[in-house]
């Protein structure tokens, strides 16, 4: 019965199906049918109507062409517009605004994109007052006001001394600036090969000097000529500048730029001078070259000759001269909307009026590193991480591993243990491949093993200490990109609120898969200061128990002699994909950076919430 059954049930569909079949038939054969016919071969490919044109590098020939073609046609100006503005997206963005504050390049920004930039310049020592260097740190704002023009806003500030003492003392310094800028494009050649544009800059300029009162702990300000009264001394100046970037492309790969420029400050500060005691005006011509090694590295090079009449450099005599300016370095766009640059330079200054002046009391090759963020442009692309792997983002405790979130994802963590260290953290990442984080806490209690580095203690974990540090994550290497493992590098700068010191740490983190169980993390570290330098190593494991409880063993070694050794021991329960909470057991004197290197006498317990969203 059965095999009749369905005997029946497959007659009746080829029925419906041969029905069906017949009334398309009839349907088709009811309409225009298709005639077949055999076309005559055309033989001729009319070339003599092909008009062939070598454009020499030209980007913007086709795009002309274009534009002629529908200015023939008396397009109404609202098609016109259209057009234009269609064209206009289609170029390569030029994301490299500067060589150095003082020398704009003819690179420009689409209407309404905008560019952040952040960036360090330090000498390589700490000077007279020690420390990691003398930093002056800044914050960029590049706006593009149409294809053609662009605003800028600077922020700036550097607060350590003098490099130099003056006459045997250490003297506060601070300089901190906000700046406007402006450039404009005022030609560019119809084959892109020269362009000529217009930038300039004013600026709110304070600087300090000095500090205390009458006393045996003031110092006295450098600007006083008058008499010995020490004291703090404060000065508001408004400062300005212009320059006239010319760019000649030489090959696809090659640029060079003739800037001539101005900067104009003051001669005299305050109201205790007897002469000239500051810098003042100085006219300036500058020269660049840019060269692309690859698609997305481009090497730069700028030397600045100063005419005068004033002066950009002073040293521990406050005798002030006129020095060259110069750098050169190389320009890493690591994806799209993340850009990396490093170089050399004797320029101290980090706006377009002061990057001509040395570092104060001295002229010294330093170090400059900025990053970029685009936001406006397409992030690198990554595969979904599966179920596994996503525990992985809530990180470490005293060793780090090498994941973190996705583009416009926040990690927030906070930390408590029995001795009373509070830590905090909050990471955004701007990319894929780039994690902004942010942290801030206190040591408390802290008594080193053995009584080792108490210079490093007494500095960086003394009693009361707050610390803040700012820094990021690059991801190098990932599996899902296609790489066998994670790779990042992180990096974090900051200081003791005490005891006004700082350092850098930085760790390059490895992570493993080896199952879908285990996975694995080596960390080897650098903790940098102008006490003590050191070299660290990190190993954890994450050990899956069950689906949403892991556990997580870490240990940490310095390459010291004597070196500290630390061990942690931690729980991890995850609620769900975006919170999870740890509980440890750890003898490390704390999680955040200096910390993770130090081992305490007491072991102790604590507990650390994570949050992703």
């Amino acid at each position: 019965m059965k095999l009749l059954f369905y005997l029946f049930i497959l007659s009746q569909v080829l029925n419906i199906t041969k029905i069906f079949a017949e009334k398309t038939k009839k349907d088709s054969l009811g309409s225009d049918s298709v005639k077949w016919e055999k076309m005559q071969e055309n033989k001729s490919n009319n070339l003599n109507k092909i008009i062939w044109k070598s454009y020499k590098d030209n980007d913007g020939y086709f795009e002309n062409e274009i534009l002629d073609k529908n200015s023939r046609k008396n397009f109404s100006d609202t098609p016109q517009k259209k057009v234009k503005k269609i064209i206009t997206n289609q170029k390569i963005n030029q994301n490299f605004l500067q060589v150095q504050p003082h020398i704009p390049t003819n690179n420009f920004l689409n209407i309404g994109e905008y560019m952040l930039s952040t960036y360090m310049i330090s000498s390589f020592s700490g000077g007279a007052a020690k420390g990691t260097g003398h930093q002056n740190y800044a914050f960029k704002l590049d706006y593009g006001y149409s294809d053609e023009s662009l605003f800028s806003i600077y922020l700036s500030e550097t607060d350590d001394p003098l490099y130099k003492k003056i006459d045997g003392e250490i003297i506060p310094n601070n300089w901190a600036s906000i700046a406007l800028g402006y450039k404009k494009k005022l030609f560019e050649s119809q084959n892109s090969k020269t362009s000529l544009s217009f930038f300039g800059s004013l600026e709110y300029w304070v600087v300090s000097s000095g500090s205390g009162f009458d006393g045996n702990n003031s110092k006295k300000s450098i600007y006083n000529e008058i008499d010995n009264t020490g004291g703090h001394d404060r000065n508001e100046n408004f400062i300005y500048s212009f320059s006239l970037p010319f760019t000649k492309k030489l090959n696809s790969k090659t640029k060079v730029s003739i800037v001539p420029g101005g900067t104009f400050i003051p001669e005299t500060i305050g109201d205790k001078n007897i002469g000239k005691n500051f810098y003042g005006h100085n006219y300036f011509l500058a020269s660049s070259l840019n060269y692309d090694v690859a698609p997305n590295i481009e090497l730069i090079g700028a030397y600045t000759y100063l005419f005068g009449p004033g002066h950009n450099s002073f040293d521990e005599n406050l005798k002030y001269n006129r020095v060259p300016v110069y750098s050169y370095g190389l320009n890493w766009n690591i994806n799209p909307i993340i850009g990396l640059e490093g170089k050399i330079t004797n320029g101290y200054g980090s706006t377009p009026s002061t990057s001509l002046l040395t570092i104060p009391s001295d002229n010294k090759p330093l170090y400059y590193l900025s990053g970029s963020y685009k936001p406006f442009l397409d992030d690198t692309k990554f595969t979904p991480l599966n179920e596994n792997d996503k525990l992985l983002l809530f990180g470490g405790l005293t060793v780090d591993n090498a994941l973190f979130p996705e583009r416009g994802s926040s990690q927030i963590s906070f930390n408590y243990d029995e001795k009373g260290n509070l830590f905090t953290s909050y990471g955004y990442s701007l990319s894929n491949i780039f994690q902004l984080e942010v942290q801030t806490g206190s040591f408390r209690d802290v008594n080193l093993l053995g009584n080792k580095n108490p210079n490093l203690k007494n500095t960086f974990l003394s009693k009361n200490n707050l610390n803040y540090r700012i820094g990021g994550k690059l991801l190098i290497f990932s599996p899902q990109k296609n790489d066998s493992f994670w790779l990042s590098l992180r990096t974090s700068g900051g200081r003791n609120d005490e005891t006004k010191q700082g350092y850098l740490f930085s760790n390059l983190t490895s992570t493993f898969r080896f199952n879908d169980r285990v996975a694995f993390n080596l960390s080897p570290k650098y903790f940098f200061s102008g006490v003590k330098s050191i070299g660290a190593l990190g190993f954890s494991s994450y050990l899956n128990l069950f689906d949403n409880l892991m556990l997580i063993p870490e240990i940490n070694t310095s390459f010291i002699k004597d070196s500290s050794f630390n061990s942690s021991i931690a729980l991890r329960y995850s609620f769900n994909k975006g919170k999870s909470v740890d509980i440890y057991y750890s003898n490390a004197v704390g999680i955040q950076d200096i910390g993770q290197l130090f081992e305490d006498n007491k072991s102790r317990f604590g507990i650390k919430l994570n949050f992703l969203y």
